[in-house]
């Protein structure tokens, strides 16, 4: 079941050229590949469902047998630095090592010479009393980098005033590390290792498969094309009612492996969903499309190849989990029906995708709208509170507002995190504080102190729970 990845676009006529010369698996260098491009194309492109995560994927490759094969950053770096330029640093071991990556990153975007994106390759490991560790500190930066949330650490008090105002760049993770190294994963709780795609590094000599639907075009001009596009359309990725479906299927099934495995080994699988959309969102951004059905099949035949090889890395048994994926696998190859099509998100309601006969590059005034204007497209102006439409006279017909759960005035974000869209009436409620939330999204009236019912929740409308918390605090001390 694990020998079954799907190869889709370029990326997979990377994984077919590249494999067979450097004698290592085409999974390998398709995981790694999908690593490096999410990386370089993270400041361009997001997902509308996680609008403040970055698209990137992280991967580390477990060297556990031996092979004496190539580093993978070496295997794509030919191939791929042209298309999807991409700073790199090795053995990032420390925080201030970290920070340095980050400053350097940072100069090099000042002067044109990269984007606001590095890759960590190597290991993080470094070796304490003839032991591999992983700093606490780094791993801190690491897990909130993951989740879009980091800040550089400071390199001085000068340096923090210099470098401290805009935001940090973007990090990709392609880690290659032994198989003792790895193991500190297990014996310890780092946040990381749930956050990035483990695999075990394997050599061939079998005849690399044919990637399905490839293009007739060279994929590296492909890659360009994509790159240029994505850095000038700054497109926002959305499903297709069939990926939408698929992905669902998925978040479901998180929590299912609490009651095959113990809780250390089940902490990995509580993002496969995030994985899988973020690997979709990478394949679909090399096609300048929309996320799509075969891009989430695609996602996750390359996650169900991590979950396997984490799980035989663990010395975990394979026939407790095998029937926990065979159901996975039913339930995202089972979605049937037509694949739809993804929301438009421009002012003019075109679409910000490229079709398949065309290559122009969208203008700037079809860029991907606010997170208030998104918001609203998502709930057709319903409000998440009363369930009310409000209707008005032409030209406005439907009338909603965006309502910031933390207040702007105090330091709240424009994100979908922070927003509800509200009519009126509640909005003004929420807003001094005679509505409130609870932490599971309920409604309370908090002058009789009586539950109105839960909040109305898009599937894509992720709520950051600490601004509801800062909601109560601010009306109900």
């Amino acid at each position: 079941m694990d020998e079954d990845i799907i190869y889709s676009g370029p990326l997979g006529h990377v994984a077919q050229q590249l494999a067979r010369p450097a004698g290592t698996d085409p999974s390998d260098v398709y995981a790694a590949a999908v690593s490096w491009w999410s990386a370089a194309i993270a400041p361009a492109v997001s997902l509308s469902m996680r609008p403040s995560a970055p698209l990137s994927v992280w991967t580390t490759f477990v060297e556990s047998n031996g092979h004496g094969l190539p580093p993978l950053q070496d295997v794509l770096r030919p191939a791929l630095q042209a298309a999807a330029p991409l700073l790199t640093h090795h053995d990032v071991s420390d925080v201030q090592l970290f920070g340095s990556a980050g400053h350097t990153t940072r100069r090099a975007g000042r002067m044109g010479r990269a984007v606001s994106t590095f890759l960590l390759t190597g290991s993080p490991f470094r070796q304490s009393r003839g032991r591999p560790t992983i700093s606490l500190s780094l791993e801190a930066h690491l897990r909130r980098a993951w989740d879009g949330q980091d800040r550089l650490p400071s390199r001085g008090k000068r340096r923090n005033r210099l470098y401290g105002a805009p935001a940090p760049p973007h990090v990709g993770v392609l880690w290659e590390v032994a198989l003792d190294e790895w193991k500190t994963f297990r014996s310890t709780d780092a946040a990381t290792y749930s956050r990035t795609l483990h695999f075990s590094r394997r050599a061939t000599l079998e005849a690399v498969p044919d990637a399905s639907g490839a293009p007739e075009k060279d994929w590296q001009q492909l890659l360009t094309d994509a790159y240029t596009w994505a850095f000038q359309t700054k497109f926002v990725l959305t499903c297709t009612p069939r990926a939408g479906a698929k992905w669902d299927a998925i978040r479901k099934a998180e929590n299912v492996w609490f009651a095959v495995l113990p809780e250390h080994e089940a902490d990995f699988f509580v993002r496969t969903g995030d994985h899988v959309l973020r690997i979709a969102g990478t394949l679909a951004a090399t096609e300048c499309t929309a996320i799509h059905g075969r891009h989430i099949d695609a996602a996750w035949s390359l996650v169900r190849r991590s979950i396997l090889d984490t799980l035989q890395l663990n010395a975990v048994r394979l026939e407790k989990v095998l029937p926990v994926v065979t159901r996975l696998n039913g339930a995202v190859f089972g979605v049937t029906g037509p694949e739809g099509t993804a929301p438009p998100f421009s002012p003019d309601g075109a679409s910000p995708y490229r079709p398949a006969s065309e290559n122009p590059i969208l203008p700037a005034s079809r860029r991907n709208v606010s997170s208030t204007k998104l918001l609203k497209q998502w709930y057709e102006d319903r409000c998440q509170m009363c369930g009310e439409v409000l209707v008005l006279p032409a030209p406005l017909n439907r009338y909603s507002e965006g309502a910031h759960i933390r207040a702007r005035g105090d330091g709240g974000p424009d994100t979908v995190e922070n927003l509800l869209c509200l009519c009126p009436n509640c909005h003004v409620l929420f807003d001094f504080g005679a509505r409130a939330l609870t932490d599971d999204l309920r409604i309370i009236d908090t002058v009789t102190g009586t539950h109105l019912g839960q909040l109305n929740v898009h599937r894509w409308h992720r709520i950051d729970v600490r601004f509801i918390r800062h909601h109560r605090r601010r009306w109900h001390k």
